[in-house]
């Protein structure tokens, strides 16, 4: 009997320890779910910071692109004004170089001239009383005189008129250069403002870039791998596809507006063609773009809205840029002294992406791996 008591009591304490086991269990998985749904809730938090955040960070750069745009635009007009001025000082110099040989020449005319009249000076003021036989000399002499006095007063009219002329030049190219020391001192203070908002940029860039990196080595690789241009946007264009896939896939979608060059794009800088499409180079070969002569350290802005593609020394270009337009376009541009744009940026149609130092400007068009006619891109 008492057997049994004791094997149900030890029934009844393991049924009491099983249940209180149970019942900790479960609530300790009330508790680890708990916590885990709130380590759910404070990644989702966290994340809808983040992307609030990285929102206003893209919104930043927006706002900075545009304020580059409209400085970079002033930096045009005054750049267009300075090769109008540097124009008409060259044409105001020749013109003093002319004036100056001129009034030389009617230097020497009157030196002769006074020359004559120093000699007939000379002549006795009693020539005609002591040889009246050559009377018919002196009236001939002083024809001459008259003659040589009438030079004298035109050819001192036109001296004096010369030296006005030649006054009022100088005080245009005073004019001139003043309006040239004005205008460049306004596009270096522009360029300052472009410069710290270039700076203002890559640092919020960097904020919300995460995958930069990732494309710089991508692109390394693809630099490394490419022999040419072509083989390099061959490469280049596989990659953008994949991506865009990738884009597709998670319900991102693509910026790219296919249509065809229109020849409505700006031209990255302004200045002189100095080699078409399809002529030969001084060294011989066939030109795939053209050539611009801009003036000495003009800016280079971005022809359309674009993806930096390659930014750095490629294909015997030191500073070498490609762009992706959003035309669908490739723009090869080779020659800066200096680039600001980064590979995997994007850009604004007119956003200043580099400056010339005293060179020419290389500009290529790519339809894919197909170089085109830039003049039926841009506009002229």
């Amino acid at each position: 009997m008492l057997k049994l008591k004791l094997k149900s009591l030890i029934f009844i304490l393991c049924v009491n320890l099983l249940f209180s086991q149970e019942v900790f269990s479960a609530k300790k998985d009330k508790q680890s779910l708990a916590r885990i749904n709130k380590e759910i809730e404070n990644k989702r938090k966290a994340t809808a910071k983040l992307e609030k955040e990285q929102k206003k960070l893209s919104e930043e750069i927006r706002q900075t692109q545009k304020k580059m745009v409209e400085i970079a635009n002033n930096v045009k007009q005054y750049e267009r004004k300075l090769s109008g001025f540097d124009k008409q000082l060259s044409d105001l110099q020749w013109k003093e170089f002319l004036l100056n040989k001129k009034i030389e020449g009617n230097n020497t005319e009157l030196i002769k001239i006074i020359a004559v009249f120093e000699n007939i000076s000379q002549v006795p003021k009693g020539y005609l009383l002591i040889s009246p036989a050559r009377i018919d000399t002196v009236f001939q002499s002083s024809i001459l005189l008259r003659s040589l006095a009438d030079e004298l007063t035109r050819s001192t009219r036109v001296y004096r008129q010369d030296l006005n002329d030649l006054i009022k030049t100088k005080d245009e190219i005073t004019v001139a250069k003043t309006s040239i020391h004005t205008l460049t001192k306004k596009v270096r203070g522009e360029k300052n403002k472009i410069a710290n908002l270039i700076k203002n940029k890559k640092s919020t860039q960097k904020k919300l870039t995460s995958k930069q990196e990732k494309n710089k080595r991508e692109i390394k690789r693809l630099v490394a791998e490419s022999k040419t241009i072509e083989e390099f946007i061959k490469k280049a264009e596989k990659l953008r596809k994949e991506r865009e896939k990738k884009a597709k896939q998670t319900k991102i979608a693509s910026t790219i507006v296919v249509r065809k060059a229109s020849g409505t794009a700006p031209l990255p800088v302004s200045g002189n063609i100095t080699t078409y499409f399809g002529e030969h180079t001084k060294k011989g070969i066939t030109s795939k773009g053209i050539y611009i002569k801009p003036r000495a350290n003009s800016q280079v802005i971005s022809p359309s809205d674009s993806d930096v593609v390659f930014s750095g020394s490629f294909y015997g270009f030191k500073n070498l840029l490609i762009l992706h337009s959003s035309d669908d376009y490739y723009i090869i541009l080779g020659g800066m002294k200096e680039i600001f744009a980064e590979e995997g940026q994007n850009l604004l149609s007119g956003e200043p992406i580099g400056e010339m130092g005293d060179s020419e400007l290389y500009i290529e068009i790519r339809d894919k791996e197909t170089p085109i006619n830039p003049l039926k891109y841009f506009k002229f």
